[in-house]
């Protein structure tokens, strides 16, 4: 489960509902048959969504999580004094030297502005780091001076054939006055609230800023990184999630619908290997989220940097996406490892696909934000596309486990439910239902419905009634009817081929 979650400018925590998440230690259960009795089956992964809107000094936050994603809204109001106005100029001209010196490969003037000692040393280490990344875009940004020897200063980036549009990683610079001489930045680290601990909306810390030597490989619409240490699993990796990005971007070409103006789904993925919970746990987190010791990885869309309306109350554009995989689970480690890749992959980049057609910003009371069964369900129906009769026994083996309420999970209850084995039933179910849709309907239908519940999570009762013809009531009575029917006779099945074995 998350951690609780303060923001400036609020008295008091906020709570996000629980994001979607990946389970982690339990026996995987590989996309083919095995030539003996299958392992248990493990909670089916999932992605926990985080956008962020990190907006220098903040005077109001408004706070909403929206299956599993949190947006922050700000609005700020900044000091026209002379003094203000020249502080922030020359601010600026030092974000300009950053981006001047990687473009330029220059180390030295990189690390000029920064203390000498474990500041600089830390960021000679980054600039090496960002160089290994293949940038469509990458440059820094200062929007106002100094409060308190306190600076928020914006990496805007866009990683090439992954990023739809450039996102922004918000740092913390400690600092004194930009006059005083060349080294006037004597800390890094995440954006503090009023209470001195680290924003988790600011996108930091990435990769670059963790690791002392990065590890970059790059594919088609694929950029996979590790830690220099965690080089073998990389390589060993890439292909299969390769792969997996190949086979998510053909059905989405293949059968979504157009894109709607400006919005399409993402174009490529930003993928990161890691082994160390710690270090999980603190990737995009500032100070690191609450452990949950079964999670193994996580989808985030990030808000885009330079779109219009970022800020606004009406909307948001969402800019791409960035996955973190926990290398210690099962997927990974197992014998059948390369079908456990694909398996998480698949999930985890259907997410990711779909992630850059949110627009609406939730509300605080929890509206707007896409029904748990249609996020999950997509990514459970692209992880195991074309392994129907796998789904299936999946399927049937969690609800030996779980009692069918005959409900679409999540709509009248917690979808991430407390036990392991009724959250692996919630994912299953939701899969299925999804399968279920695209037999009856057509794998178009699909990608359209769900192309337009992320792009207007508001409209789900207009937007279901479009796929199928049917109202949402009648959409899950035909449905239970189905589940009830399939995993019936799939349980008759499987004691048929029991009992020839005795």
């Amino acid at each position: 489960m998350p951690g609780q979650q303060s923001f400036p400018g609020q008295s008091g925590p906020v709570y996000p509902p629980p994001p979607y998440q990946q389970y982690q230690d339990q026996q995987y259960r590989p996309p083919y048959p095995y030539p003996y009795p299958y392992p248990p089956q493990p909670p089916r992964r999932g992605a926990r969504v985080l956008a962020w809107l990190g907006i220098g000094v903040v005077l109001l936050v408004v706070a909403a999580a929206v299956g599993g994603t949190a947006y922050l809204q700000v609005h700020r109001k900044r000091p026209t004094t002379p003094a203000y106005v020249v502080e922030q100029e020359n601010w600026r001209k030092v974000a300009d030297g950053l981006t001047r010196a990687l473009a330029a490969k220059d180390e030295e003037a990189f690390v000029r502005p920064f203390a000498a000692g474990a500041v600089k040393d830390r960021q000679r280490l980054v600039f090496r780091n960002l160089l290994k990344v293949p940038w469509e875009t990458a440059r820094w940004e200062v929007s106002t001076s100094p409060l308190n020897g306190q600076l928020r200063v914006d990496f805007v980036h866009q990683v090439k054939d992954v990023d739809n549009l450039p996102i922004a990683e918000e740092y913390g610079w400690q600092v004194l006055p930009v006059g005083s001489g060349t080294e006037v930045i004597t800390g890094v680290g995440a954006v503090k609230d009023h209470q001195g601990k680290s924003l988790d909306t600011g996108y930091y810390p990435a990769p670059w800023d963790v690791y002392d030597d990065l590890s970059v490989r790059v594919r088609d619409h694929l950029v996979a990184m590790a830690d220099k240490g965690q080089e073998g699993e990389l390589d060993r990796d890439v292909d299969v999630l390769a792969r997996a990005a190949g086979d998510d971007l053909s059905a989405w070409r293949q059968f979504a619908p157009a894109p709607a103006g400006e919005r399409r789904g993402a174009q490529g993925f930003f993928v990161v290997l890691e082994k160390n919970r710690e270090v999980y746990n603190k990737l995009y987190q500032g100070d690191g989220k609450q452990d949950d010791s079964l999670e193994a990885g996580v989808n985030m869309p990030v808000v885009a940097a330079d779109a219009p309306g970022r800020n606004g109350a009406d909307g948001m554009t969402v800019g791409s996406s960035r996955i973190v995989m926990d290398t210690t689970d099962s997927r990974f480690t197992g014998s059948h490892w390369q079908e456990g890749v694909t398996d998480i992959g698949r999930h985890e980049m259907a997410h990711a696909i779909v992630a850059t057609l949110l627009s609406e910003r939730p509300t605080a009371a929890g509206k707007g934000q896409p029904h748990d069964w249609v996020a999950e369900g997509f990514a459970e129906f692209m992880a195991l596309r074309g392994k129907d009769s796998l789904a299936r026994e999946e399927l049937a083996d969690d609800l030996r486990e779980v009692e069918f309420d005959g409900r679409l999970p999540g709509e009248e209850g917690e979808f991430y439910a407390d036990t392991a084995e009724a959250r692996s039933a919630n994912y299953a179910l939701s899969g299925d239902a999804v399968r279920y849709l695209a037999a009856t309907y057509g794998e178009a239908k699909v990608f359209a419905f769900v192309a337009a519940h992320y792009a207007k999570p508001s409209g789900y009762a207009e937007e279901l009634a479009a796929a199928t013809g049917q109202s949402g009531d009648a959409f899950q009575t035909a449905w239970a009817e189905h589940v009830r029917a399939a995993t019936s006779a799939t349980k008759s099945k499987s004691k048929t081929k029991t009992d020839q074995k005795r």
